[in-house]
């Protein structure tokens, strides 16, 4: 029987794309397959609530003005209907539903097509595509599944994902009745039917289509952010590189450089000559350091940590961009921005870095 694409577009929007942007639970239905969902940016949506549409269009337009004064943003492409229809399988397959003896191959083969979908999505061709994906999917990552805990005087039950049912939640003071709910993130949850890392890497993928929110979540323990193809080639335009800049400027700068340095020190021992964007970055993130410490010397630790070393890497990049023949600061400032940057630059990861750009120059 042939799929009803306008049906599974707007169960689609109205269950996951439009609370990922506005907020609110996400209710994945059946699964959509890899077939339907790369068909689906052309499929029928006149189904869609217009109003719904409409608040989604605003609190886009609102995330992307946080890093670009735009104006308007494109409907769904048909890229991004194939990424929120992949993420909704991903989802899907993590239902604790399918955690029993014979449902269990129907969530790996949902994993499985969600893969196959998210691997036929080109990365952006351009900084406005990575933007506009990510005023869709800035918040994959704070998706999670609130399991409920009712306990009484003579037992207690967990509903996974679902609400407890009423009647065990009546006379609590008589019957000494407490409800507690607890988010689990996806990559967190328990039980899982799918192999945990098949699911790990199915959103270290998705990430990949999406570079600013994988940038834009660096400091996320799970999956771990490297440096890829796409997220190296959105730094490389200047509009990219400040976009990065504003998303990294709006999480805590400790734990960003830790992020930054261990992907980049991976980068610089492994692809050194792809690593030029990445670094580019660190130096301006230096940079705008420096010139907030201008005048006086930034207290730099003495460690190698991973956070030192995007520091040291940064301060060292930026003093060669200061002396580089032709630079554009005025001297008095390119002075100051020198001696703000020395502490850090001659750090004992700034050496380690310098060796590591050395090697591979």
């Amino acid at each position: 029987m042939a799929v009803d694409l306008g049906a599974v577009a707007q169960e689609l929007f109205e269950g996951v794309m439009a609370p990922l942007v506005l907020g609110g639970p996400v209710r994945p239905g059946h699964a959509i397959g890899a077939r339907a969902a790369l068909a689906l940016g052309a499929g029928d949506r006149t189904g869609i609530d217009p109003d719904l549409e409409a608040d989604v269009f605003v609190a886009r337009i609102r995330r992307a003005r946080r890093l670009a004064p735009i104006d308007r943003v494109a409907t769904a492409t048909p890229a991004e209907w194939t990424l929120a229809a992949a993420f909704h399988d991903v989802l899907q397959a993590a239902n604790p539903i399918f955690d029993a003896a014979l449902r269990r191959s129907a969530a790996a083969r949902i994993l499985a097509l969600a893969r196959e979908a998210i691997e036929c999505v080109p990365e952006p061709a351009n900084v406005l595509e990575a933007l506009s994906r990510h005023t869709w999917f800035a918040r994959v990552l704070d998706v999670a599944r609130t399991d409920t805990t009712v306990s009484w005087w003579s037992g207690s039950r967990t509903y996974l994902g679902v609400e407890a049912p009423r009647r065990l939640q009546a006379w609590p003071d008589l019957r000494r009745v407490n409800v507690v709910a607890t988010p689990h993130p996806l990559l967190e949850l328990s039980p899982l039917a799918v192999d945990r890392a098949r699911l790990t890497d199915a959103v270290a993928l998705f990430l990949t289509r999406t570079p600013l929110t994988e940038i834009a979540t660096c400091t996320r323990e799970a999956p771990p952010f490297t440096w890829g193809p796409a997220s190296l080639a959105l730094l490389a335009t200047r509009p990219g590189r400040t976009l990065a800049l504003r998303v990294l400027a709006r999480l805590p700068a400790a734990p960003v450089d830790g992020a930054l340095g261990r992907a980049t020190r991976e980068l610089l021992a492994t692809r050194g000559a792809s690593g030029a964007p990445a670094v580019t970055l660190l130096a301006e993130r230096a940079l705008a350091r420096a010139a907030g410490h201008a005048g006086r010397p930034e207290n730099v630790e003495a460690s190698r940590n991973d956070a030192s070393f995007a520091r040291g890497l940064g301060a060292v990049a930026a003093v060669t961009l200061l002396d580089a023949p032709g630079a554009v600061w005025p001297e008095n400032d390119r002075r100051r921005l020198l001696d703000a940057l020395d502490a850090a630059a001659r750090s004992p990861a700034a050496q380690e870095a310098a060796a590591m750009l050395g090697e591979r120059a």
